[in-house]
């Protein structure tokens, strides 16, 4: 890809993740999952690498770090079936400087880069599966309880729920989900509340306001 940083921009997110029980999946379904985490990454236009082929880092604005993070995730739990009822992907955020120009994930520097490799590397020893962490200290207590109560949410959610968070974290109205389902709005409701919805958006808004405090 040819997208790069802009001088004008120091402050990014990386996202560092990888594929959770990616060896559970038939290789069709991850190979369907890995397009169609390439393909939301195309629609937000930012710069992603894969490697070792279930892992990833990709580099955003920092403002839709969080819902581009959840965006993927709610893809993966999409993919539940009897075999593999969880599939799901771990991501941690790093929230800081990074150095220009970033033209390769793989040749990227500077703290966002350290922080989200740094935080994988702890985060994939435990159940969690969403972390953010950020460069100034007076923000990042914050931010990491936003992850957790985020995290909390999404591993939590069924196929279905997956189903309608995904259009509604892309801005859809629980009419409009409904259309495009096929199904009732008193259905979509429930399926949202039942996915905590209210405070996932909550979550995220919470996060906004965080993001404008970080010094450029």
């Amino acid at each position: 890809m040819s997208l790069y940083l802009s001088p004008m921009e120091p402050n990014k997110a990386v996202l560092t993740a990888d594929i959770v029980n990616s060896t559970l999946m038939e290789a069709k379904d991850l190979n369907d999952l890995i397009l169609l985490i390439r393909s939301e990454f195309k629609k937000e236009k930012v710069l992603f690498e894969f490697y070792r082929g279930d892992s990833f880092h990709a580099l955003a604005d920092m403002e839709q770090a969080l819902s581009l993070a959840l965006k993927l995730r709610v893809v993966a739990r999409q993919m539940g079936t009897p075999e593999n009822k969880s599939p799901d992907i771990r991501i941690a955020i790093g929230l800081g400087r990074v150095s220009d120009p970033v033209k390769s994930m793989a040749m990227g520097k500077g703290e966002a880069f350290i922080l989200s490799g740094r935080e994988l590397d702890l985060i994939a020893k435990s159940s969690t599966r969403l972390s953010i962490r950020c460069s100034d200290k007076r923000i990042d207590s914050g931010m990491e309880a936003v992850a957790l109560l985020a995290d909390m949410i999404v591993k939590e959610v069924s196929t279905k729920q997956a189903e309608v968070l995904a259009e509604l974290l892309v801005g859809a109205t629980q009419m409009e989900v409904a259309l495009k389902l096929r199904k009732s709005q008193s259905t979509i409701n429930e399926l949202a509340k039942a996915a905590n919805w209210t405070m996932l958006e909550k979550a995220m808004q919470i996060y906004r306001k965080l993001v404008l405090y970080i010094e450029v």
